[in-house]
């Protein structure tokens, strides 16, 4: 039977390779074994987020903390980690008050945690949108009690009454919402990691991309009105925030990371990277693509999906966006070849061999049902 440990690793590197319902399936088990551990709920909480569970999210992370106040004397960056978790998942909850509380309950405890300072600020902007609360206007004055009455009953006003109990009585948190289907891939060169979120058609306003030199951020208002959310905390290598940038396209957002390392192969996205490397081995025409997955991904098929997704063009744009790609890599006798097919023939055909077009004139091809003429100025 397998240990605690060896659970929790199984967890942890399924986690990295984005398995996160098989990590799911790791920290559970070892939850099994040992109900105390407090690292295994803060990694099943996160997981949950991955997930989209908040609702769950929330309750490991409350749980994490009851953990570390039943143990005196903890290190205090295990309570923040708590503190943050259970601020995020009350966040995506939209508590955004409660969110509010063990956000800045992190803050003091350690204000170093990354991303917290990114939450603050998304979590604030959504407080700021909530409309102020009204002042419960003041109980009327009631009328002199006649003086037969010896023990006259105090009356309460209604509205008052009312509003106590209102603020006596939590808010019901609201129901978790359903998984966001969000696809994103990434790939390398020397000097940056780019991740490509596909969400089409988002505006530039509604994306929230925070970097910091070892996590990255990024929170969305999908067209929808669906939150989208994805956090690397941390990342598996250090990034240069000032020169890391984004850009929102219609069909995604392209995100590129500064490596911090000139030239270092990322072997994965986030946590530990045990297959770090040297870029010298990787080619310098193509983009190197994470090799620490237990899954093999067919990355040929994935960049095929994802040209699919990209602005369609159509009609004379289309045909020269086709000519100018197999133009500029072609070697000088397909040029040539291209070149002298294509106005010999007034468009109507393209060739790339040069060993037939250059024995002769090449001929105008019309299109079936047509007929080539002149044309006389």
């Amino acid at each position: 039977m397998a240990t605690l440990q060896e659970l929790f690793n199984k967890g942890s590197d399924s986690f990295v390779d984005e398995d996160y319902e098989e990590a799911l399936s790791y920290y559970s088990k070892a939850i099994e074994i040992n109900s105390s551990h407090v690292e295994v709920f803060l990694k099943r909480s996160a997981t949950y987020q991955k997930l989209s569970k908040y609702q769950e999210a929330y309750d490991d992370a409350v749980r994490a903390l009851a953990l570390v106040k039943e143990k005196p004397g903890s290190d205090v960056t295990v309570e923040a980690k708590a503190q943050l978790r259970k601020g995020v998942a009350a966040y995506h909850l939209q508590d955004y008050n409660t969110a509010k509380i063990a956000l800045a309950a992190c803050q003091t405890l350690s204000p170093e945690q990354r991303t917290l300072e990114s939450w603050i600020r998304k979590n604030d902007q959504e407080l700021a949108k909530l409309p102020k609360p009204t002042v419960a206007p003041a109980a009327v004055t009631q009328t002199a009690t006649p003086a037969t009455t010896a023990n006259p009953t105090p009356v309460t006003s209604p509205v008052v009454a009312s509003t106590s109990a209102m603020a006596a009585t939590p808010a019901p948190a609201p129901s978790t919402p359903a998984a966001h289907r969000v696809r994103h891939e990434w790939y390398q060169n020397d000097e940056y990691v780019t991740i490509s979120v596909f969400i089409k058609n988002v505006k530039q306003d509604a994306v929230d991309i925070n970097f910091t030199e070892d996590a990255l951020s990024v929170s969305v208002k999908m067209p929808t009105g669906a939150d989208y959310s994805l956090e690397l905390d941390p990342l598996s290598h250090k990034v240069v925030p000032s020169e890391s940038k984004f850009e929102v396209l219609s069909t995604k957002i392209e995100i590129r990371l500064k490596k911090e390392r000139f030239a270092i192969k990322w072997g994965a996205l986030e946590g530990d990277d045990t297959n770090a490397g040297s870029m010298a081995s990787v080619t310098a025409s193509a983009p190197a693509y994470p090799s620490s997955s237990k899954k093999a991904k067919n990355w040929d098929a994935l960049e095929k999906e994802a040209a699919k997704d990209e602005d369609k063009a159509d009609g004379d744009k289309a045909l020269n966006q086709l000519f100018a790609t197999i133009y500029k890599d072609a070697d000088d006798d397909t040029k040539r070849a291209m070149m002298k097919s294509f106005t010999e023939s007034n468009g109507t055909c393209l060739s790339t061999n040069w060993d037939e077009v250059g024995k002769g004139t090449v001929e105008t091809r019309p299109p079936e049902g047509m007929v080539a003429k002149k044309y006389n100025s």
